[in-house]
């Protein structure tokens, strides 16, 4: 779908769906365009609905969610995808608009509800924001908030991950902190959990790999295992890629473990097409 076409889109419900469906495949300039327009789109009802309010009127309006949650969910989509394109002081002008949504007349308790999760995403956002910027006076903040919100842990150790291997940092004691939460992760069946903690011991493998390259090819082989058990090729690429650069430096009982996944793969014939590491 063109740009043009989007604009001829007004269902909010909808332009949510495109939103979610271009970050997951990562178009991340889609991301904004629509997002920008969900915006548009959002405070011309919310103008309608306070002009018609004023005159004793009410505008009926078909959405699935409390409107000022299209409010918030325009400004963090687009702030998520100005990160992912590392234009980090851009992403900190969105969160300072879905941190404080509260100026919206007429919330109901639902409504209330909405701001508030808002609040905490901005706050685990800044956050994330501001450690990819090489900020590690944050990190113990942050981690103490995830600690509180374990919720959305496994991205967010995807983050300070990468801000580690960016910046050089070390940062094992903080990790012994959150390690333990992810583990749950690895045994959920939706493609989309696994897939995220797939990618977590991906990066882990990296910051590993200077400092304990044992410990790489563990985090590694937890990562073709989970990959594995739910058929997720990319996942499982990208890990198999990785050991077989650190082949020479695994032991034998890595070797072992990495060969009965792979033969344990190959027994299922439609994953066949996609396993091609040396076994």
């Amino acid at each position: 779908m063109s740009e043009l076409q989007i604009q001829e889109i007004t269902s909010l419900d909808y332009l949510v769906q495109m939103l979610e469906m271009a970050y997951r495949t990562e178009q991340m300039e889609r991301v904004i365009h629509i997002a920008d327009h969900l915006y548009s789109c959002t405070n011309d009802v919310y103008t309608q609905t306070q002009s018609l309010t004023a005159k004793n009127k009410k505008k009926r309006i078909s959405i699935n969610r409390p409107l000022v949650y299209y409010f918030g969910k325009s400004h963090l989509m687009k702030g998520l995808a100005l990160q992912k394109l590392e234009r980090y002081q851009e992403s900190l002008k969105c969160i300072d608009r879905y941190q404080e949504l509260g100026w919206f007349i007429g919330l109901d308790t639902e409504g209330v509800n909405v701001v508030e999760n808002f609040r905490n995403f901005a706050k685990a956002n800044r956050y994330a924001v501001l450690i990819l910027m090489g900020h590690k006076d944050v990190l113990e903040e942050y981690i103490a908030f995830l600690l509180d919100h374990p919720e959305e842990i496994i991205p967010e150790c995807i983050t300070i991950l990468e801000a580690a291997i960016v910046h050089g940092w070390k940062i094992e004691e903080d990790l012994k902190k959150i390690l333990p939460l992810n583990e749950p992760f690895a045994m959920l069946e939706e493609a989309e959990n696994v897939g995220l903690y797939v990618h977590y011991m991906y990066c882990l493998a990296l910051y590993k790999i200077s400092l304990c390259k044992n410990d790489a090819i563990d985090a590694l082989i937890n990562g073709i295992a989970v990959s594995c058990r739910i058929n997720l090729e990319s996942g499982f690429r990208k890990c198999c890629v990785l050991f077989e650069s650190l082949r020479s430096e695994a032991s034998e009982k890595q070797i072992t473990q990495y060969k009965n996944i792979l033969r344990g793969a190959l027994s299922n014939e439609k994953n066949y097409a996609y396993i091609s590491c040396h076994v």
